[in-house]
């Protein structure tokens, strides 16, 4: 039987059979502004709330943006659990290229047998530091596959290009298609406003939702509304 975890965002579940499956990797894919980071921090707050340990490895933002924007929302417990349940970390692309080979499996194996939620957000500049293709599918293959090991995953993948269309250039369609799950994000035009809606491309080992379902961003985080059309 697959084991589920609970993936924290009000509404989601209903939509992946309650859950993610339990050490995975979870692409999800959208434009900037989608909500992608929001995403990921209800999911670590989930974990920090269930006494996981939690990691955030940020390619962009500094701790102190970070734990701002949470805050926004009213997640206090990113703070609070600081270096204790929650390891925040920054990188450039590069250092996470050697990061991965040596640092994060020491951390990792400190906690083995203890399940972790990890999130790379956004893995985009990771993937321009590789411009080989079958490298990239090389060590994305095997960082996922010692990822797994330790926990489930979440890595974000930034979208350009038409906001409503899924759009996959060669160096998107590797992590894409390494991942178990993949989920859009996206942002539909109607006349003068855009709707944020979210799709489950692909889950491994479940039945999920093929459907497109809408959601808001309000200042308690992200709602899904999953009986409800997108227009």
């Amino acid at each position: 039987m697959v084991e589920k975890i609970k993936s924290g965002i009000p509404g989601l579940d209903p939509l992946i059979n309650n859950g993610f499956v339990k050490n995975s990797v979870a692409s999800v894919y959208g434009s900037p502004g989608a909500g992608k980071s929001v995403f990921c921090m209800e999911f670590l707050r989930e974990g920090i709330n269930n006494d996981e340990k939690v990691f955030y490895i940020s390619m962009e933002q500094d701790l102190d943006s970070f734990l701002k924007g949470a805050e926004a929302f009213g997640f206090m417990e990113f703070r609070k659990e600081l270096n204790r349940n929650f390891v925040f970390l920054k990188m450039s692309g590069h250092d996470f290229k050697n990061f991965l080979s040596v640092e994060l499996p020491k951390i990792l194996q400190a906690r083995e047998g203890k399940h972790s939620r990890i999130v790379i957000d956004p893995l985009t500049p990771f993937l321009w530091e590789i411009k080989d293709p079958s490298l990239q599918r090389t060590i994305l293959g095997d960082t996922y596959s010692m990822l797994r090991s330790f926990g489930t995953v979440i890595v974000t993948i930034e979208k350009y290009g038409d906001i409503n269309k899924l759009e996959l250039s060669e160096e998107l369609a590797i992590p894409l298609y390494l991942s178990d799950m993949v989920i859009l994000m996206s942002m539909i035009q109607n006349q003068n406003f855009y709707q944020k809606a979210i799709s489950i491309i692909k889950m491994r080992f479940s039945s999920h939702s093929t459907g497109m379902h809408p959601f808001d961003i309000t200042e308690k985080g992200i709602q899904i509304f999953q009986d409800q059309p997108v227009f």
